[in-house]
Parts: structure tokens; C-alpha cells; sequence
């Protein structure tokens, strides 16, 4: 009996296969190469803008811009959120920015700050506060559909901190009114 060396005789059987097709195979090998040098080039872009988006946004909510009101801290966040749109930290600055604007006074840029923020990521981890957030700024604005508009927190969001202070706040519409 004899006994054969198995790896040998593959080879010996594909190797004028693989003669015949050096070039076809030795394109595929560089494409993948070419395409994985892409990917980890995209990917490592897209984690530096993180990064310094992380830090933009930390640096402008430590150190404020000096002698800034609320008006221009808001304006300050929206830039940064325009800056650095499609991150995580560009989102919580958009949020920022609508809040800053909520306190500013600015209702109706708040209201569509906080609706940019719900259309980035409608089941997001900011959505909640985002969807509260328009509620409360159309009852700033006295417009009829806040009421609508914290049903819709409750519905979308049950069991979270936004719910519930919708459900806080969208009692005050079902109380009757009180007579002087």
C-alpha cells in the first residue's frame, strides 16, 4: 500500500488552474486590498470626527463663550451641530441648541431645533427629550396642538422620564378651567 502525500497531489491538480488565472486571481487579491484600505480609511475618518467633535462639544460646554447670553450659547451649539452633523456629539449639541434657545426665549427656533434633532434619530437615544421638547415649546408658543403633541410623548415613549413629565404637563390641559 501506498501512501500519498494529499496536500501535494491538490496542488499538482490545481496548479495549472491557477497558472491559467494568475491574472484574474491577483486583481481580485488587490481589489479586496484596495477596498479594505477604504473601509478602514473611512471608518478611521468617521472616528477622528467623533473624537473632535466629543471634544468641541465638551470644550464649549465647560469653558462658555465668554460674555455669551443664552441667545448666543444657542447659536454657538447649532453652529457646532451644523459643524459636526452626523455624530453622536452633533446631535447633543443640535439638542443643546434647543434648549438654549427654549430658555432664550426663542420658542419657535426651539421647536425646530428640537424637531431636526427627532428627524436625525426618531428612535435614538435624544428622541424622548426631543419630542418633549417640541411639546413644550408649542405650549410656549400657546398653540392648541402642544396637547397633541405630549399624547404623542406618551405614546411613543411610555415608561420614560419624558412620558412621564408629559403626562405632568399634558394634565394641565385637562383641568378645568377656574372661575374668577
Amino acid at each position: 500500500m501506498q501512501t500519498k502525500d494529499a496536500p501535494a497531489e491538490i496542488l499538482i491538480q490545481i496548479w495549472p488552474w491557477l497558472e491559467a488565472n494568475k491574472n484574474r486571481i491577483l486583481a481580485v487579491i488587490v481589489g479586496l486590498l484596495a477596498l479594505w484600505g477604504i473601509y478602514f480609511y473611512v471608518t478611521t475618518q468617521h472616528a477622528q470626527k467623533e473624537v473632535a467633535a466629543g471634544q468641541a462639544l465638551t470644550q464649549l460646554l465647560v469653558t462658555p463663550v465668554a460674555g455669551a447670553n443664552a441667545s448666543q450659547m444657542a447659536d454657538a451649539f447649532a453652529q457646532l451641530a451644523v459643524k459636526y452633523s452626523g455624530t453622536a456629539a452633533g446631535q447633543r449639541a443640535q439638542l443643546q441648541a434647543a434648549t438654549a434657545m427654549f430658555s432664550a426665549g426663542r420658542y419657535a427656533d426651539a421647536q425646530a431645533q428640537f424637531k431636526k434633532v427627532l428627524e436625525a434619530a426618531p428612535a435614538g437615544t435624544l428622541a424622548a427629550t426631543a419630542q418633549l421638547g417640541i411639546a413644550t415649546s408649542l405650549e410656549a408658543q400657546n398653540k392648541p396642538e402642544a396637547a397633541a403633541a405630549y399624547q404623542q410623548v406618551i405614546s411613543r415613549f411610555p415608561g420614560s422620564a419624558a412620558a412621564e413629565s408629559a403626562k405632568q404637563s399634558l394634565s394641565r390641559f385637562q383641568q378645568p378651567a377656574t372661575k374668577s
